[in-house]
């Protein structure tokens, strides 16, 4: 499969949104600090290289939790995986999470302090990102040439986490699954899991920066081997069986089966990360972006998208910086959390 060194390169460098913690803990919500991140240890994840992750939690005062994916790059062979170095392997703890905090909390969405959040009093769960196979994968690979196997246990630290979040905290009002980059992909490969184990509350998607592009937009070889090496097939066509072929089908999936949920997609036109990650040229993404927003997103009733000119990758690191047809990222977003009829598909 012919690849592009410089894509790769962006990809691992892609902007992880993400958010802060402090303290450390391996018990229940007891221990949990209202208004304060504590990382959380959980037996039986793993990243990429075997060593054990946790979760980051930051109990509100709401009822309603936001679950986010971190972002970070994806492999499925000798070259993406070691070579190219295109994915976090690992490790991952509280060391690597607090290295996180100064940087990448102010400003963005998780932080508390930003005018007009809509998640300032929500629970904020935060899921690490160091096995190269955006939250999705469930087998250990040994690739020809490669120093190690690689463990591609993104779904069995899902589900880690989502056992985490319903023993150890109250019952959420609202629940949203969001990511950005690779956590976006997860965010809506994961959503039918979470919604799954929460089944009477409220559901919203936010894929910040991952879009499930129509059919052979997503280059063939490419959706093979995220089957092949992830075991992608464990999480997707049992609800999905379409998605082997065209990923895009799981939009109308999640939305034919929660209809009450609302699901969203946040993109520039011409992400630079993303379609070279797709070995698309921009003007390549921005076309199938357009199939993917106009003939599958668009008819689905509870689902909207937000899309910004140019180039740029993820937002929600720094939504203040975005706004759309007159919108600004933080109000489009309280507009589908809060069910408002004003939330539209907005943009270019």
């Amino acid at each position: 499969m012919k690849t592009s060194s410089p894509g790769w390169r962006l990809l691992a460098l892609a902007l992880t949104a993400a958010l802060s913690a402090c303290g450390g803990s391996d018990g229940g919500s007891s221990q949990l600090p209202k208004n304060q991140w504590t990382w959380v240890d959980l037996a039986g994840t793993e990243c990429s290289d075997g060593s054990q992750t946790g979760i980051a939690v930051n109990p509100g005062d709401s009822a309603d939790v936001v679950v986010f994916l971190d972002g970070g790059g994806a492999c499925w062979d000798t070259l993406t995986c070691f070579t190219a170095g295109t994915a976090k392997p690992g490790p991952y703890g509280r060391t690597q999470w607090e290295a996180q905090r100064n940087a990448e909390l102010p400003g963005s969405l998780f932080d508390r302090a930003l005018p007009g959040n809509p998640f300032s009093q929500d629970t904020l769960v935060f899921v690490p990102y160091c096995t190269g196979d955006v939250h999705a994968g469930n087998a250990v690979q040994s690739f020809p040439g490669a120093p190690r196997a690689w463990h591609f246990k993104g779904l069995v630290d899902v589900q880690k986490a989502l056992d985490f979040v319903a023993a150890s905290l109250p019952a959420p009002g609202k629940l949203v699954v969001s990511g950005s980059s690779a956590g976006g992909f997860g965010s809506l490969l994961a959503f039918d899991l979470f919604r799954t184990r929460f089944p009477s509350v409220k559901g919203y998607a936010v894929d910040d920066s991952g879009p499930l592009l129509v059919g052979n937009d997503i280059n063939p070889a490419i959706r093979a081997a995220w089957f092949a090496s992830w075991r992608l097939d464990q999480v997707i066509l049992p609800i999905c069986p379409g998605c082997a072929q065209d990923l895009s089908k799981l939009y109308p999936t999640l939305s034919q089966k929660y209809p009450g949920d609302r699901i969203s997609l946040l993109s520039s036109t011409r992400d630079v990360v993303i379609s070279a990650f797709f070995l698309l040229t921009p003007s390549e993404f921005e076309a199938a972006l357009g199939r993917l927003t106009t003939e599958v997103i668009a008819p689905l009733p509870n689902a909207r998208t937000f899309l910004v000119a140019g180039q740029t990758h993820t937002m929600l690191g720094a939504p203040q910086r975005f706004t759309a047809g007159g919108v600004p990222l933080v109000e489009w977003l309280r507009r589908q959390v809060e069910d408002d009829p004003a939330w539209q598909s907005v943009g270019p």
